[in-house]
């Protein structure tokens, strides 16, 4: 198994490749957001989740809303990869829980912290584990007709598109949210809901909490400009959404994240 800290660089709002997966990889966002074509799937990918590719898989990449994203690659061997994720799963494209993105950005810490192999070993396995229980969670809208469905995806793209472009984004309202990819508020929580199998809220939080994390890692020590600059309405706030979604609130994450007390 390896383990790679990627920063894209790479600024082409279209799509450019192809090039061709040469391993097992799973994919975890951290910041940012970007558009991958896997296999003949688009999707758009951002610090909510993630995805696979296997041997020879061709794909391609934009990046709409521009360079900067963060993200983990982990190549695994095949057998591995077998006993996890074996399967076709309904998408490439997966969504992680809050405490398995702590377990993510955990890993991480420890890294770099200097942690030695076995815990390292153990640390990564029990990642693999969590991002397995979710891949799949990412459904197709297979309800609607094949023009619909398409329609449906690209608006939910777009809408993914807008809040992962950061705290801008984040802080719009529902209907400035719609406004911005053209449709009207109820139609976009409706097919956001069909097409990701969550409300727009839930993926909003998940985001604004992720941003929080990824700042705090950057060196952000103040919770409270936290909370203001990811719109919630005090640090108490921030804290209550922090502890649905983590299991922890974000005084113990500052210190898991930055080997503080």
């Amino acid at each position: 198994m390896a383990v790679e800290d990627i920063l894209c660089c790479e600024d082409s709002s279209g799509f450019v490749g192809p090039g061709h997966a040469d391993g097992y990889t799973v994919v975890l966002a951290r910041s940012g957001g970007y558009l991958r074509r896997i296999a003949g799937e688009e999707f758009f990918v951002d610090a909510s989740g993630g995805y696979l590719t296997r041997p020879g898989d061709e794909h391609r990449v934009a990046h709409p809303i521009g360079p900067g994203d963060r993200s983990t690659e982990i190549r695994i061997g095949a057998e591995l990869f077998t006993d996890r994720f074996d399967g076709p799963p309904l998408s490439r494209r997966f969504t992680v829980t809050g405490t398995t993105d702590v377990h993510h950005r955990a890993l991480l810490a420890a890294a770099r912290r200097g942690a030695d192999e076995f815990e390292l070993g153990e640390r990564l396995h029990r990642l693999l584990d969590d991002v397995a229980a979710s891949a799949g969670h990412w459904r197709t809208d297979t309800g609607s007709r094949p023009a619909a469905a398409r329609a449906h995806a690209r608006l939910v793209r777009d809408a993914c598109a807008v809040l992962a472009a950061g705290v801008p984004g984040l802080r719009l309202s529902l209907e400035e949210l719609a406004r911005a990819v053209g449709g009207s508020p109820h139609h976009l929580s409706r097919v956001f809901r069909a097409v990701t199998g969550t409300t727009l809220t839930h993926h909003r939080n998940e985001l604004r909490i992720r941003g929080v994390l990824h700042a705090l890692e950057e060196g952000e020590d103040s919770l409270r400009t936290l909370a203001y600059a990811y719109g919630f309405a005090d640090q108490a706030h921030l804290t209550r959404v922090c502890r649905s979604h983590t299991g922890c609130v974000p005084s113990v994450l500052r210190g898991v994240l930055t080997d503080r007390a």
